[in-house]
């Protein structure tokens, strides 16, 4: 525990203002609270979090360098901190400043999340996870975290994308819950080995997602697809280190060909007038989506839907219902997207890194 890096008082007012936490809730130090209390923060952190930290990959297209950094130092200056804040555990390149912050995939934002909680008392440890892909389990590649309260323990994950859970799940086999307001797609937890192991006495934690389990459903949709799988051990950071491999370099991993955003949206949240020019669908009569969302719509708001960017296509997922949809026809009008629903701005050297590679809308 001495070694695990943990951040400064200063640090963790960054991370609040960067999840649009109000003055009124921050709490430095959970020690005080009582374990419904920590329950109740806990689940408020994750929310702040889903709602203004992107899941994204951008540094696989948008840089010079591609390379994906999850040390906790650099991992605080992109995601927090504005490039202006300078050097408090900060950005250090001229070539840095005047960006904003950033988000991140799995092993960045989960990585982010768990020096947070750390930082704040809870007792929280990663697991790695296996990702359900084409019918079967590929090897560790994803990360959560797990926290501890009143000797239940409950997964959180800030990194898996649109479908990934949107509140602490307490590992228990079978229950389920909603997965975002007003909407009847629904997530649970089950234990168990899985088809590939040799020795099937193993179990697992798997993470599985339903569109429609009501009777009104088509057979597809009333089907539990598993999404993941995870240990409930610890994995270091030397681990993470390891794992990031996979999305960062793998050749089969669609991370290095394609761009993929995701964040998720709340009840709080409208939708603005503008469009982006571009082909869209039939979301365009119901304005431009809900552009970036204020303190007050992820503080008072309920998670109601995903804004979700794959490649040349946005969509704004609300309730179980499309609201939104736009195909990009040039990086012009992606770049533009990424700055208004997702608050990314680009430089000139970072905009020209993705010309003539997969990734690039031609």
């Amino acid at each position: 525990m001495a070694d695990r890096p943990r951040y400064t008082h200063t640090q963790l007012s960054q991370f609040f203002n960067r999840i649009g936490l109000p003055e009124g809730q921050r709490v430095f130090s959970v020690a005080a609270l009582a374990d419904s209390e920590k329950l109740e923060y806990l689940t408020v952190l994750v929310k702040h979090a889903l709602v203004r930290i992107p899941f994204e990959n951008l540094t696989q297209h948008y840089s010079w360098h591609r390379t994906v950094n999850v040390r906790l130092q650099h991992l605080f200056r992109k995601i927090v901190l504005p490039a202006a804040e300078g050097d408090i555990g900060g950005r250090t390149g001229e070539e840095d400043e005047g960006k904003p912050a950033r988000g991140g995939y799995c092993m960045e934002n989960n990585s982010l999340m768990h020096t947070v909680l750390l930082s704040l008392g809870f007792t929280v440890f990663m697991a790695g996870a296996r990702v359900y892909k084409n019918g079967r389990y590929g090897g560790f590649s994803h990360c959560v975290n797990i926290a501890i309260i009143k000797g239940e323990r409950y997964m959180l994950d800030i990194g898996f994308g649109a479908n990934g859970p949107t509140s602490p799940l307490r590992l228990v086999p079978g229950a389920e819950r909603q997965h975002v307001k007003d909407a009847p797609a629904r997530v649970r937890l089950i234990r168990g080995p899985i088809p590939q192991q040799v020795y099937q006495g193993c179990q697992v934690w798997i993470y599985q997602h339903c569109i429609d389990p009501t009777v009104t459903g088509t057979r597809t949709e009333q089907e539990w697809m598993p999404l993941y799988c995870f240990v409930d051990f610890e994995f270091l950071l030397e681990d993470i280190h390891g794992m990031n491999l996979s999305p960062w370099r793998s050749p089969t991993s669609f991370f290095t060909y394609r761009v993929m955003l995701a964040r998720f949206t709340t009840d709080l949240e409208v939708n603005t007038n503008a469009n982006i020019e571009g082909r869209n669908g039939e979301g365009e009569r119901e304005g431009g989506g809900p552009g970036q969302a204020s303190e007050k719509a992820v503080s008072e708001g309920n998670i109601d839907g995903v804004l979700l960017l794959f490649h040349d296509t946005l969509k704004w997922r609300r309730g179980g219902e499309t609201r939104l949809e736009i195909r990009f026809e040039n990086e012009d009008q992606r770049v533009e997207a990424l700055r208004r629903y997702f608050g990314i701005v680009l430089d000139k050297e970072d905009r020209e890194a993705i010309r003539g590679t997969a990734g690039e809308i031609k």
